[in-house]
């Protein structure tokens, strides 16, 4: 198997020394995903006494589908553009994030914990990037909660961009659980 290692300016297809550089094996597509990268915080009963981090600004994946729908999006489609990945989806699956998943397994669809949209969408002009948080609140009792996605639809189904998973939480009725995704492209 051949390895190659390249680094080059876009202005004058040169190699130099920066920042911008692409790693290919011979033969393989490129793994990681590090055009967007993506972090997620989430935080049971946020601002109360019995508050609790289960994770802060954990790297996310990108799935395979969440990244031909964003170059769809940016390059591809010839008719208006989708809706953005911007709704909210949990659930207590403990098969973990993976970059194949074309849905978010076992997802919640009930108690408070349905999927939604996102009610905080920021962004602001000349960054790379995008805010996104709901903040759930359980109307029943949910064991093990444990991942979350975004989609581009409120009904199950539709495309994942991002999952993620944290420290499992069992929720009680009226718990708060707020979801943060950071999304960075470049």
């Amino acid at each position: 198997m051949w390895g190659l290692q390249i680094t080059m300016s876009c202005d004058d297809h040169t190699a130099q020394n920066d920042s911008a550089s692409v790693e290919a094996i011979f033969g393989s597509a490129i793994k990681d995903n590090a055009v967007v990268k993506g972090y997620v915080t989430i935080i049971k009963n946020e601002g109360k006494k019995d508050e609790q981090v289960l994770c802060r600004n954990k790297p996310n994946l990108l799935t395979n589908n969440g990244r031909d729908y964003a170059i769809a999006q940016f390059y591809t489609n010839t008719t208006a553009g989708g809706v953005g990945m911007n709704f909210i989806a949990l659930t207590s699956d403990s098969s973990g994030a993976d970059a194949t998943d074309t849905t978010l397994p076992s997802e919640i669809t009930t108690n408070g914990l349905e999927r939604a949209l996102a009610t905080t969408i920021s962004h602001s002009t000349g960054t790379n990037s995008t805010t996104l948080n709901k903040i759930f609140t359980a109307s029943g009792t949910h064991t093990a909660v444990q991942m979350s996605g975004t989609f581009n639809q409120l009904a199950v189904g539709g495309t994942i961009g991002h999952e993620a998973t944290f420290v499992a939480v069992t929720l009680s009725s009226s718990d708060t659980l707020s979801v943060t995704w950071t999304l960075t492209l470049g």
